[in-house]
């Protein structure tokens, strides 16, 4: 994986690139904005890497899974400081029966994303 390059703009704002890649994601903080924040774009990237794992897991089934939405809300320490549970709500195409819905939302649970976030994280801070 490629670095990604994060720089502090006015107003609270961050501007996010992938190394050698042309687009960027944009956070903001402060309201009104039209931005995800921090936190958000955490959501959001679990959501869509259990999403990519569905689809990786169904194209190696050979079955057809587009059009799979995952609904994810994070709930936070009673300070806001701190994200301590999400809930994900898949809905997925009513042509897969409950044996492949319960399969594919089982497994989206080992997508990379998900299994970084635990208790156990190691941080490793670099200062230059």
């Amino acid at each position: 994986m490629a670095n990604i390059n994060v720089v502090l703009n006015d107003n609270l704002c961050t501007t996010c690139q992938l190394d050698g890649h042309s687009g960027s994601i944009r956070t903001a903080y402060n309201i009104p904005r039209e931005d995800m924040n921090p936190g958000e774009l955490l959501t959001a990237a679990l959501g869509a890497c259990m999403l990519t794992m569905i689809g990786f897991l169904a194209a190696r089934r050979g079955e057809n899974v587009a059009g799979t939405t995952a609904q994810v809300t994070p709930t936070f320490d009673e300070k806001h400081s701190r994200i301590t549970a999400f809930t994900v709500t898949f809905t997925f195409p009513a042509h897969l029966t409950q044996i492949q819905k319960d399969f594919y939302a089982n497994a989206a649970q080992s997508c990379p994303v998900h299994n970084s976030l635990k208790e156990d994280i190691t941080y490793n801070v670099v200062v230059k």
